[in-house]
């Protein structure tokens, strides 16, 4: 569906505001608003997401989720309920017409504040919903958009504004043919599964092994459902989960200038051949290999 002439002109003072900010990512002013921005279309990586409402401006990106590829453009959202790792790629951007997306953090307990607040009627239903989906956002969405951007330019009125803004942009998705589902995204994992319990313990212990009875007492549910519904809202199993967010972290000591023994106990590897392997298996390169190739890239660099 093709975006109506008033969101088109909203988009545009979006991009218009946007493009005035040279930095290439950005946490506003107002603490929940993130500006994104790529001059280059990129590789596919690996990265962390937060749950979060994104907005894209312009160019186009997709993620891997689990087995699916989620692709969006402008005009789209992304709504994710859960911190996830996920493969990334930029698509489309340039110097002259950078790849530009908006990003506010959201909390469950935001989205089931304004529901019951407003007497929304979204009831749980018994159908399923992953923990990432795309959609496309009504006029007053980008509308609020567009007041955060402006308010994040004058610190003292944010501080007082935003937050206000932020419900009313919340409303307007739930107020909305997709509002049902942005509703079940946010909150039926959440809420409903005790998933969002066990994916915040691993991911504040991903350093230390788990036993997967413990996990499911503390989701209150079976083994088998665990297993289900954890794939099922982070397209992972608990243990794929953990690995990711393990060697995530070993990229970032890696960076920082750890070695790799270091770096192996650091993020819960006993044996650094298995923590050698696995990181290859994910980023292409050893762990020697990567710290090899940046060190001749900066060495380049310096000539």
């Amino acid at each position: 569906m093709d975006m109506n002439q008033a969101n088109i002109q909203v988009m545009e003072r979006l991009l218009n505001l946007s493009l005035q900010i040279r930095t290439n990512k950005l946490q506003t002013a107002i603490p929940f608003l993130r500006l994104l921005k790529k001059n280059s279309a990129t590789v596919l990586a690996k990265g962390p997401l937060k749950a979060s409402l994104c907005i894209i401006l312009q160019g186009k990106t997709h993620l891997q989720f689990g087995e699916d590829i989620i692709e969006y453009k402008p005009g789209n959202y992304l709504a994710t309920s859960v911190s996830m790792p996920v493969m990334g790629q930029v698509l489309e951007a340039t110097a002259d017409a950078p790849f530009l997306a908006l990003q506010i953090e959201l909390q469950s307990g935001e989205v089931a504040a304004v529901a019951t607040e407003a007497a929304l009627k979204l009831k749980p239903k018994d159908e399923h919903y992953p923990g990432i989906f795309v959609g496309r956002p009504r006029h007053e969405v980008l509308e609020g958009f567009e007041k955060l951007l402006r308010l994040a330019q004058n610190p003292t009125a944010a501080r007082y504004l935003a937050p206000a803004v932020k419900r009313e942009i919340i409303y307007w998705l739930l107020d909305h043919e997709d509002g049902t589902r942005f509703y079940h995204n946010m909150l039926w994992h959440q809420e409903a599964s005790g998933i969002s319990r066990v994916i915040d313990w691993i991911t504040r212990n991903f350093d230390h092994g788990f036993n997967l009875e413990k996990l499911a007492e503390l989701g209150n549910m079976s083994v088998s459902s665990l297993h289900y519904k954890f794939k099922e809202v982070t397209g992972m199993t608990p243990l794929q989960y953990q690995k990711q967010l393990r060697l995530q972290e070993a990229r970032r000591l890696l960076l920082g200038g750890a070695n790799v023994t270091e770096t192996a106990l650091s993020t819960g590897y006993h044996s650094s051949t298995q923590f050698s392997r696995e990181y290859k298996r994910l980023f292409g390169l050893s762990p020697v290999q990567y710290i090899r190739s940046r060190s001749e890239g900066e060495q380049l660099a310096e000539q």
